[in-house]
């Protein structure tokens, strides 16, 4: 009966094995060649670009088969050998008739050639890349789609872009880029299962003049073998700057009220082309001032422009004086357009300057340290150091996060170059702790320069509060025995006097031996007396 089990549960693991094989690897076939190969004849024959060739064996009832991988399969007489998802069958083989020229019995062989329809995959890779010639700074879009247009998951995809590192690559979306000292490479890896996509895009920036041809690759697991392929090839073209903008300036930092001067030059660098400027504009940021009207250059309030041609090779240059009246760090952006061979490109630069100057400061003072309900002073002092500039609309505020300090406000109004405002009716009542806490009293200006520019400074004191302690005065313990052992007495009495004195680790002292030594000599004079009296009145006997 066992036995009867297990032969059952065989059989229906057997059955569940042919229903679920199939769906899992079907497979079909398909002929793709059929033919007669002759023993007197070079059996070569093409199909689909693949080469197999064939040969009678000296016996002539088997067939000797090369396929296009160099491998070969010996098939014999009226059976089929499967290798490589073919299946080579051979009928037929038999005399045909006697050559008498050659003296030579020639035989023939039928061939047929079955190909395994697997169900594989093949990924479908679309790549575009935006523009192909785009001048230095410029950058285009590549946009990558890769697509299974099978039914059967594909694994292992790598898709590869590599870039040369005259080229930046910005803006990825649904990529990864790597690099290493020559080259910048775009990747995605992963699966993709039949009928899905996947979809990435990046940007590449030029940094320099160039041309190279741009490729893609991809390997993949169609099912059956790892199978390579590239996109489509593009020529990417990145010629020099035709125009050429150059900016600089005589100084990159000046003192606040001081003047820079802006150098531009703009150059046609193209050979063979003049150059058609339709627009060159400068704006000048608001906290800088234009001196002087520059020459060449159309001025409407703030904006600075000019138009004209550059014959190749031509320079024009432009001066540019401007007072700086804002602290801080000023960008300047000029921008060409211009038109060459009919085609419109841009060129835009940027340059900045830095503006510095002396300030307002702060200077205050406070008690580091104050007791627990002790009155304490705060003593602001606003100090103008710049010998040549004033500052207005000076506003002083003070907050705190001791308890019960109330936000101060305090204007002051102008200051002068060089000169201070004292502040010093600012008190505080230092708050009841229990040991020791820190607070903060956070002190702020905000205030305007000579050019409306709105500045700010700030600082921070910490102020240590206290508390305080009652002075209890120290109890003398005239006995020397300590209060755990008055508190905790001897339980047994009969201790020894030698044991007691050693228990008690006395530190004995002059004063502590003055009332015993007192006794004894008090004793030894009492009983000099008493002998004395005793020898001068002796006793009457009878």
């Amino acid at each position: 009966m066992y036995y009867d089990m297990q032969k059952e549960v065989f059989i229906y693991i057997a059955l569940m094995l042919l229903i679920i094989i199939p769906s899992t690897y079907a497979v079909d076939e398909k002929e793709i060649y059929s033919g007669t190969i002759y023993s007197n004849q070079i059996n070569t024959i093409n199909i689909s670009n693949e080469i197999f060739s064939f040969s009678l064996s000296s016996a002539h009832d088997r067939v000797i088969i090369t396929l296009p991988t160099n491998s070969y399969v010996i098939v014999k007489n009226d059976s089929c050998e499967t290798t490589e998802n073919y299946e080579l069958c051979v009928t037929n083989s038999e005399f045909w008739y006697h050559n008498t020229t050659l003296d030579d019995d020639i035989y023939k062989a039928s061939i047929k050639i079955y190909s395994f329809l697997l169900e594989t995959t093949e990924i479908e890779l679309t790549r575009t890349v935006g523009t192909t010639e785009f001048l230095i700074n410029e950058q285009t879009k590549i946009e990558v789609t890769l697509k299974n247009t099978g039914n059967v998951e594909a694994t292992n995809i790598v898709y590869s872009d590599p870039i040369p590192s005259s080229f930046a690559i910005t803006q990825i979306s649904d990529c990864v880029a790597y690099a290493n000292s020559t080259h910048r490479t775009v990747k995605w890896h992963g699966s993709l299962r039949g009928g899905m996509e996947k979809r990435c895009s990046y940007k590449i920036k030029a940094l320099q003049n160039t041309t190279f041809k741009s490729r893609a690759s991809i390997s993949y697991n169609n099912g059956v073998k790892i199978v390579e392929s590239h996109s489509d090839t593009s020529t990417i073209t990145i010629p020099d700057y035709q125009l050429n903008m150059i900016l600089t300036l005589d100084k990159n930092e000046v003192k606040l009220g001081q003047e820079a001067n802006l150098n531009i030059n703009l150059t046609n660098i193209n050979n063979n082309n003049s150059i058609t400027i339709t627009s060159f504009k400068i704006t000048i940021p608001n906290e800088l001032d234009i001196s002087t009207p520059p020459k060449y250059l159309i001025q409407d309030y703030k904006e600075l422009s000019w138009e004209g041609k550059l014959a190749k090779g031509e320079t024009k240059l432009f001066n540019i004086k401007l007072k700086s009246k804002y602290i801080g760090n000023h960008t300047l952006k000029p921008k060409a357009s211009f038109v060459i061979n009919n085609i419109r490109k841009e060129v835009e630069k940027s340059i900045s300057l830095n503006i510095y100057g002396k300030t307002l400061s702060i200077d205050s003072k406070v008690n580091k340290e104050v007791l627990s309900s002790e009155k304490s002073n705060i003593s602001v002092k606003i100090k103008n150091p710049s010998p040549i500039h004033s500052f207005k609309n000076i506003e002083v505020i003070i907050e705190s996060d001791l308890p019960n300090f109330i936000k101060i406000t305090e204007k002051i109004g102008n200051l002068k170059p060089l000169k201070y405002k004292k502040i010093d009716d600012i008190y505080f009542t230092a708050p009841d702790v229990v040991g020791k806490k820190n607070y903060s009293i956070n002190l702020r200006i905000i205030y305007e320069s000579e050019y409306n520019q709105i500045l700010e400074a700030n600082q921070e004191k910490i102020v240590t509060v206290v508390g305080r302690t009652e002075v209890v005065p120290p109890i003398i313990n005239e006995t020397n025995i300590t209060k755990e052992e008055a508190d905790n007495p001897p339980a047994k009495l009969n201790i020894s006097l030698k044991e007691w004195i050693k228990s008690r680790k006395y530190t004995f002292s002059i004063r502590s031996l003055m009332i015993p030594i007192g006794i004894f000599f008090i004793f030894v004079l009492l009983s000099a007396l008493y002998m004395g009296y005793k020898r001068g009145h002796p006793r009457n006997s009878y």
